[in-house]
């Protein structure tokens, strides 16, 4: 079974499969009841620019439609929002679903949703919403099955929650679920906030590595820097701990004999010699590193493993972009609970899968360890967060003038807690 965009399907299909929907049905409304076949092109369209965020209604948030699809065969249709306003939040949530009648009772429900939660899980919606209605418990059941509990109810509906990170699962656990879920491969390519951060961390990579270098990259995900840098003649070794993004890496890197892979943590490179690399990399272990000694762990393992002399970029990120990123969609509270203590220290927990700094805080980290420090820089600005608005445009032209006027001001202390991603970068002493 899968799950295919409406604008992706077989279109005379997915017409047919709505037509075999009532106007409302236990709350899942038809938003194309009646509509002749034209109409329906059209709305189709219409779904092609909501899911990027364009032309959407008043009151409309981001959302995708997929058809679930068993072996060619289109049984129901699940809509996921890619967030919430106040009435989805207090209302139907992030998603809705509604199986065919032929088909129900087999189980597809259950197996849609899930599918469902997992593209949740890849844009990063990690407490889901949903509501159901009291006289329909197939479908409460259904929710239930997936991992859903009743959050509150009011006389017709009960209102769920699923919470997308596993209780009890280590930080491994947690780390390789996500991002065997999450469609890294791409993610510096399908935004523009991601084509800022490679552009600019490309640009001081470059700075201190060259043609013959000895790199490491620690957290190489699916090689999107790796691979770059060994095609431009450096000797480059990568370290990944998710299974999948290694063999990702691997594919797309077979027919570079300068370049090897390695499954590893970043808190235990024991296949690594002291004293080995020009350039070392931490590109993301550290968005995952919770315990203050494993965080001790991986950055003294980083520096035992680079050259005397040798420069090591440490990625991170801001605890107040996460905060203006993830936060002001009413659910503020939350995200202030999951972040700051009550006296607004600095959380930093497992199953917050993403942990936040604030940069002095990360700074500190290196205090008494045998480096000296270059500069800390960000690499994309305050884009991820004004990104989601439909308005938001930046053709090739500006992008380049973007990246050339970022360049100049990507350093500077005012800007830098507002910037998601960012860079500790410093030398190893002689």
């Amino acid at each position: 079974m899968e799950l295919i965009r409406v604008q992706d399907s077989d279109y005379r299909k997915t017409y047919e499969l709505y037509m075999t929907f009532p106007e409302n049905e236990n709350g899942y409304m038809n938003n194309v009841y009646g509509y002749n076949y034209e109409q329906f092109l059209q709305w189709i369209e219409k779904k092609r620019n909501w899911s990027m965020g364009k032309e959407l209604p008043e009151g409309f948030v981001p959302d995708t439609t997929y058809v679930l699809s068993d072996g060619g065969t289109y049984v129901g249709v699940f809509n996921l929002r890619h967030c919430l306003n106040d009435f989805l939040r207090e209302g139907p949530g992030h998603i809705g679903y509604c199986i065919s009648k032929e088909y129900r009772g087999k189980g597809y429900a259950t197996k849609g949703l899930e599918l469902t939660l997992e593209k949740a899980r890849q844009m990063c919606i990690h407490e889901v919403y949903m509501s159901v209605n009291k006289d329909n418990p197939a479908s409460l059941r259904v929710q239930v099955k997936n991992g859903a509990y009743i959050h509150h109810e009011n006389d017709k509906e009960y209102f769920t929650r699923i919470n997308q990170i596993t209780d009890g699962a280590t930080r491994e656990e947690i780390v390789s679920k996500f991002y065997t879920q999450y469609e890294e491969d791409g993610r510096l390519e399908r935004s523009v906030h991601g084509r800022l951060e490679y552009a600019t961390t490309m640009n001081y990579i470059h700075r201190y590595a060259g043609k013959g270098s000895k790199v490491l990259e620690i957290g190489a995900g699916t090689g999107r820097y790796s691979i770059a840098l060994a095609k431009e003649g450096m000797d480059v070794t990568s370290i990944e701990l998710v299974e999948k993004n290694l063999q990702v890496l691997r594919d797309h890197s077979k027919g570079l004999p300068n370049i090897r892979a390695i499954q590893g943590d970043a808190t235990n490179l024991k296949d690594l010699a002291d004293n080995t690399f020009d350039v070392t990399l931490v590109f993301g272990p550290l968005y995952h590193l919770y315990e203050k000694d494993e965080v001790n762990k991986a950055i003294d393992e980083a520096i035992r493993v680079t050259k005397p002399g040798g420069v090591m970029l440490f990625a991170f990120i801001s605890v107040y972009a996460i905060m203006y990123s993830n936060y002001f969609y009413a659910n503020w509270a939350s995200g202030q609970e999951e972040n700051f203590t009550g006296d607004y220290g600095i959380r930093h927990f497992k199953e917050q899968l993403f942990t936040g700094y604030d940069i002095t805080e990360f700074e500190q980290l290196f205090t008494g360890k045998d480096i000296s420090w270059i500069t800390t820089t960000g690499v994309d600005g305050l884009l991820e967060p004004i990104e989601h608005r439909a308005d938001f445009a930046v053709s090739d032209e500006d992008f380049d003038k973007l990246f050339d006027w970022y360049l100049h001001f990507c350093e500077k202390r005012e800007l830098l807690g507002n910037t998601n991603h960012l860079l500790y970068i410093c030398r190893k002493n002689v």
